[in-house]
Order: C-alpha cells, then sequence, then structure tokens
C-alpha cells in the first residue's frame, strides 16, 4: 500500500518452486518478502532477492491487470476468485490506508531519489523491457486513451480505459507486422474497441482480442507492467523515462 503496487510473479526459479512470506522489512517503501526454501529476502516491487543465497536473482514477472471486479467480471466471466478463506470476501471493509493515499506523504522511509518530474503520487503504469525503464503517467493516460509507442526496439500498444482507470500495455507486432492502433465503436456493443489501420480488424482494447476483420482470433502480446505512485517507481528505478505527449 505505501507505493501503492500490485504485482504477479512465477515463483518458480532454477530448481526451486518458492512459497514466500512476508518479512515485515521494509526496503525504500517497498514491501520485502522471504521465501521459506532459502530464507532470502525478496523486494516485491523489483522481484529480486536483496539478500540471502538467492540474491541476485530475480522471479518473472507475469502479464496482470489492476482494474475493477466488475470490468474483470465482463471480460473474464469464468474467472476463478481468490478469497481469504475466512468466509466470503472482505467487500465492506474499510481500507486504513484511504487517508494515506489523500495525503502528500511519501511512504514512511525518506526517498533516496527525488524526481520531480510529475507529483510524487502521480499513478504510472511502469514497464520493464531489455532492463530499460518507463513509466506512462495516468495524467496523459487519461487525455489520450491509445497510445502507439515505442520503447527499448518494442513497437507498444498502450490502452487507458478512463471510466474504470485500467490500464494494460502490448507489443503492437504480430506475425512480424507492426500495427498501428486507434478507437473504434462497434454497433450495439459496450466497452472499448480498437481498429489497426494495416488489415482494418477490431480489436477489445483491454484484452488485445481481435473480434471482427482478417485477423479476427487473434491476441497482441501483453506486457507485464507495474501499477505504482511514480515516488516509488522512480525510488527503484531512477534512469526511468517518462512518458509525455509530443506537442
Amino acid at each position: 500500500p505505501l507505493c501503492y503496487t500490485a504485482i504477479v510473479y512465477d515463483r518458480r526459479i532454477k530448481n526451486y518452486e518458492l512459497t514466500f512470506g512476508v518479512s515485515g522489512k521494509l526496503h525504500a517503501n517497498s514491501l520485502i518478502m522471504y521465501d521459506h526454501q532459502t530464507d532470502s529476502l525478496w523486494s516485491h516491487l523489483v522481484g529480486a532477492a536483496v539478500s540471502g543465497p538467492m540474491k541476485g536473482e530475480k522471479l518473472k514477472p507475469i502479464q496482470s491487470m489492476f482494474t475493477h471486479w466488475n470490468t474483470w467480471k465482463k471480460l473474464h466471466p469464468d474467472s476463478k476468485v481468490l478469497t481469504s478463506g475466512r468466509g466470503g470476501f472482505l467487500t465492506s471493509a474499510r481500507d486504513p490506508y484511504e487517508s494515506y493515499y489523500r495525503s502528500s506523504d511519501t511512504g514512511i522511509i525518506p526517498t533516496r531519489h527525488s524526481d520531480k518530474r510529475i507529483y510524487p503520487k502521480e499513478y504510472v503504469l511502469g514497464l520493464i523491457l531489455n532492463d530499460k525503464a518507463k513509466a506512462f503517467p495516468f495524467s496523459v493516460l487519461s487525455r489520450r486513451s491509445v497510445i502507439n509507442d515505442e520503447f527499448a526496439g518494442v513497437p507498444l500498444l498502450i490502452v487507458f480505459d478512463e471510466e474504470t482507470t485500467t490500464g494494460v500495455i502490448f507489443t503492437r507486432k504480430l506475425h512480424g507486422k507492426t500495427l498501428s492502433f486507434k478507437r473504434t465503436q462497434l454497433e450495439r456493443e459496450k466497452g472499448m474497441f480498437l481498429v489497426d489501420a494495416e488489415s482494418g480488424s477490431v480489436w477489445q482494447a483491454l484484452t488485445g482480442r481481435a473480434v471482427e476483420g482478417p485477423l479476427k482470433g487473434k491476441n497482441l502480446e501483453a506486457l507485464p507492467i507495474t501499477p505504482s505512485f511514480w515516488f516509488g517507481w522512480v525510488d527503484h528505478y531512477p534512469n526511468t523515462q517518462l512518458f509525455k505527449l509530443q506537442r
């Protein structure tokens, strides 16, 4: 909650299938996990072991989506739901960090890197490609919901649903061909859709799945992203690029 991040990792590494717990420690306002197999400590935000026998190893991030439950349910109606096992959903529980989210406080540990290009608690989508970092601020994405970008030699499609503040990033190269996208609308269909200029196919924006046209049934590759407060992201990736609209 201090950096407001939600990340999914593959917990298999080398010959281990690791299980994790909360160490109670923090590093740069980031949760520190420990694994039960080696007692190594891991940064949740970068997925790397910071001490112990596994030091230097990194977990592989898995693509995920930070969104409203209703949005997810519409996109994936057959999903299984993880519960606490304590008798149903905690739907009425109050988030104890609500006042922190609204404040200007940046965690409980002084930040190591101060970057004032945007507000410290601006929400961003963080992306790591080829060991390089880039952040896409929500304030920019809310003004342009479909962005054709390129970063670290990879053509990217960034999609932002402003109604649910849901952001996703795809590679826009399919079978060796780079596609370019813009927003469109399907008759009698709710939701966000895109059309590519090269084939005229129509795509479901948040899943990257073609639903009409020559490429129907094809899927864009979704990339793992890290939603985070700007101060948390830049404290872990001080050399990050920051996306901004070209004038």
